[in-house]
């Protein structure tokens, strides 16, 4: 899907942004919109640390589009807490079949993927229910809900091994739905994702100017600043959330994009400070 996605607007892109990043909050709701586009808030921030590299836009235009990356792949998290396992075979046929035309191959493309979420997160939940009551598998599981900085870990780990936050995150809302993960455990994990997302810019800017390493790196701090913060709060906010709505998994998106829209709101107004902090910490 991302792939599809991608072939169809990535073209535009790099000029909307040479255009769009004059101050923090335009840049923030460009990368929101961008990300949603192309579901993918990694390709989002690599593409920002090689334009900050090229000299494209400054290391001060590069926050805002980073802030927008967070929240805008929330959209994926929000498609995939909504049961769509009905029309994921249509999806697919239609992929296929508009695949073919070389005008429509990248819409198909995403067609294509589109359906493949629904039908593998529906396979996921079947394959899992025979180890519902795995000792083997609720052992490790139930520490991310006891041991919070376990938790915390285990998405940081998954995510900079799958190079995708959305993975993981639909990997815990099957493991939710399915009794087999606690939602604080699950909230836990999402936090550890976020933070984990970060490593695909990381490593992008390891050959990069010193610009580009502030992106990322600026990328990494305002994730891991955010969720340390929030971290503590978790019993309390799962409570809330339980009260707002019975459903599992619109709970861990409604939590994801609450946390990633807070989050960016409260980093937006220091954004010099951050800049002139990390300019600091990397110099030229």
């Amino acid at each position: 899907m991302r792939k599809g996605l991608w072939e169809l607007g990535h073209s535009k892109i790099e000029k909307i942004i040479q255009k769009a990043t004059i101050n923090p909050w335009r840049g923030f709701a460009l990368g929101t919109i961008i990300t949603a586009f192309i579901q993918s808030s990694s390709a989002v921030t690599v593409l920002t640390v090689g334009l900050v590299n090229g000299g494209v836009i400054s290391f001060y235009q590069s926050l805002g589009l980073i802030l927008g990356a967070n929240l805008g792949t929330c959209i994926t998290v929000q498609i995939m807490a909504l049961d769509l396992t009905q029309i994921s075979i249509p999806l697919i046929f239609i992929g296929i079949l508009i695949s073919t035309l070389k005008r429509t191959k990248s819409l198909g493309i995403a067609f294509l993927g589109f359906g493949l979420i629904f039908i593998s997160l529906d396979f996921m939940a079947k394959a899992l229910l025979p180890f519902k009551n795995s000792l083997l598998l609720l052992g490790p599981l139930s520490n991310a809900a006891t041991n919070p900085w376990q938790g915390l870990t285990a998405g940081i780990i998954l995510t900079g091994l799958l190079q995708s936050s959305s993975v993981v995150i639909g990997m815990t809302i099957v493991l939710c739905s399915q009794e087999i993960l606690t939602s604080l455990g699950a909230l836990n994990i999402i936090l550890g994702a976020n933070i984990g997302t970060c490593f695909t810019a990381i490593v992008a800017s390891i050959f990069s100017s010193k610009a580009a390493k502030r992106t990322a790196l600026a990328h990494l701090l305002i994730n891991a600043i955010g969720a340390l913060l929030v971290l503590p709060l978790l019993p309390l906010i799962n409570s809330v959330l339980n009260w707002v709505t019975p459903d599992l998994p619109k709970q861990l998106a409604q939590f994801h994009t609450l946390f990633n829209l807070l989050s960016s709101l409260a980093a937006l107004p220091f954004l010099k400070i951050l800049a002139w902090f990390l300019t600091r910490i990397v110099p030229d």
